[in-house]
C-alpha cells in the first residue's frame, strides 16, 4: 500500500502535468472546475408528476489544495490532506423561468416588458467531500411540476430563460467560463452581469421552491458524496 506522502507527491506530479496540458492544449478550460454543459443547455426534464429535474453537470480539473502547496511537502496538520478527495464543495444554482400564463393574459394589455414576467429561483448543495477525479459529477435539483404548470411553462421541453451557476471550495468560488446563460440573442458581458444581478437579488422572492433533490430522495446523491448535515437550502 502506498504511503500518504507518496500519494500526495504522485498527485503533485500528475497535477503539474495536467495543468500544463490544460494550458497548452485545452487553454479555454477552467483551472479548477468546469461545467459539462453543451450548447448552453442545462438539463431540465420532467422527472415525475411531482417534479422537474434540473441537473448541474461538472468536472473537477485541478485540486486547489495541491496548487496551494506549489510542489512542496505538507508540514502542518492543516496542510495535510488526502488528495484523492476534495472537501467542502458547494454547488449553487439560480434559474429563471418566464410566467407564460401571466404573459399571455397581460402581455397585450399594457407596457409590460418580457422581463416583467421573469421569476427567479435558487438552491444550493454543499458536499462534505467528493472523490477527486475527472468524471462528470451531477448536482441535482428539483422544481415542482405543479408550479411550472400553474405558471404556463410546463411543456414537452422546459426551457429556462437563463441560469447562474457557482461552484466553490471552502467558500472560494471557482471561475467558470460559462456560468451565466441568458436566452437573449447578442447578450453582451454587461447584459449577462445584469441578468446575474437580477437572479441573485430576486430569487429570495421564491425561496424554497427549487430544492436539492436529495432532500426528497437520498438516491440522488449516487456517484457524489455526503452532504453537510442540515443542508435544506
Amino acid at each position: 500500500m502506498q504511503s500518504p506522502m507518496k500519494i500526495i507527491l504522485f498527485y503533485l506530479f500528475s497535477s503539474s502535468i495536467f495543468s500544463f496540458g490544460t494550458l497548452f492544449v485545452f487553454g479555454e478550460e477552467d483551472e479548477f472546475a468546469k461545467l459539462d454543459i453543451t450548447s448552453d443547455k442545462l438539463p431540465v426534464k420532467k422527472e415525475s408528476d411531482q417534479w422537474l429535474r434540473i441537473t448541474v453537470p461538472f468536472k473537477l480539473v485541478n485540486h486547489p489544495r495541491l496548487e496551494a502547496l506549489q510542489g512542496s511537502r505538507p508540514s502542518t496538520l492543516n496542510q495535510a490532506f488526502n488528495p484523492k478527495f476534495i472537501d467542502d464543495v458547494k454547488v449553487k444554482l439560480w434559474i429563471c423561468f418566464a410566467n407564460k400564463f401571466k404573459q399571455n393574459l397581460l402581455g397585450s394589455r399594457g407596457s409590460f416588458k418580457d422581463s416583467d414576467f421573469y421569476q427567479y429561483y435558487d438552491a444550493e448543495i454543499e458536499y462534505q467531500t467528493l472523490d477527486f477525479d475527472r468524471t462528470t459529477k451531477n448536482a441535482v435539483f428539483l422544481f415542482p411540476t405543479m408550479v411550472a404548470e400553474r405558471d404556463g411553462f410546463l411543456g414537452a421541453k422546459v426551457k429556462p430563460i437563463g441560469y447562474v451557476i457557482e461552484i466553490s471550495h471552502a467558500d472560494s468560488n471557482f471561475e467558470l467560463s460559462n456560468a451565466v446563460y441568458f436566452d437573449y440573442r447578442g447578450a453582451t458581458k454587461e447584459i449577462l452581469e445584469s441578468f446575474k444581478s437580477q437572479a441573485v437579488s430576486k430569487s429570495s422572492e421564491n425561496k424554497g421552491v427549487l430544492i436539492p433533490a436529495h432532500t426528497i430522495d437520498a438516491s440522488y446523491l449516487a456517484g457524489m458524496g455526503p452532504v453537510k448535515v442540515g443542508d435544506k437550502k
